[in-house]
């Protein structure tokens, strides 16, 4: 804290200024750099061994009494469909899929509220305005979401670990991750 005052106090006064910069622009691109690198990586363990084309994907699960809960890190892309796929070659699709919730934006809703001013003068009169909006989403909200989406699936006709996911996410193609096996190194 004493060398944030003191970087204050050197660029108000004026001293060392020019000698500052340079340092200052290297701790701004590399707190830059790092928090690219940490938006780029998948936050959870399980990945498949291509990411699709423009996207990431990461999965984790939880056993959940007789069900399996698959976590899905989708990147704030939609999930279209989630199947764990059986080495016989069958599908087992989700019993649900529960999505987080959408990312504001131009066509959800929302609640604004808005106040007027007044002018007086030596005459008088005032003017007082108060506004009240809401809006309501329409449509199925195919837009962005925030936070990671939960794939529910019957454990025993899951079978055992590890499951191989198939994942559709909206506007990407396809992957598959294998989840519930050893955890791929990091």
């Amino acid at each position: 804290m004493e060398n944030l005052f003191r970087l204050v106090g050197t660029l108000v006064a004026g001293e060392g200024y020019s000698r500052m910069l340079p340092m200052i622009s290297r701790h701004l691109a590399l707190a830059a750099l790092m928090t690219l690198a940490g938006c780029a990586t998948a936050s959870l363990p399980y990945t498949p061994a291509q990411q699709p084309s423009g996207g990431r994907v990461s999965a984790a699960y939880q056993v959940v009494a007789d069900r399996l809960r698959i976590e899905i890190d989708s990147g704030g892309r939609r999930i279209e469909e989630a199947a764990i796929v059986r080495v016989s070659g069958g599908a087992l699709r989700a019993q649900a899929i529960d999505a987080p919730v959408p990312v504001p934006g131009g066509s959800s809703g929302g609640l604004g509220i808005g106040f007027g001013g007044g002018s007086f003068s030596t005459r008088g009169g005032v003017g007082v305005g108060t506004g009240l909006s809401v809006g309501v989403p329409i449509g199925g909200g195919s837009g962005p979401v925030e936070g990671n989406s939960f794939a529910w699936f019957p454990l025993a006709e899951a079978g055992p670990a590890p499951w191989r996911l198939y994942v559709k996410l909206a506007g990407l193609e396809p992957t598959f991750i294998l989840v519930g096996g050893p955890l791929p190194n990091q």
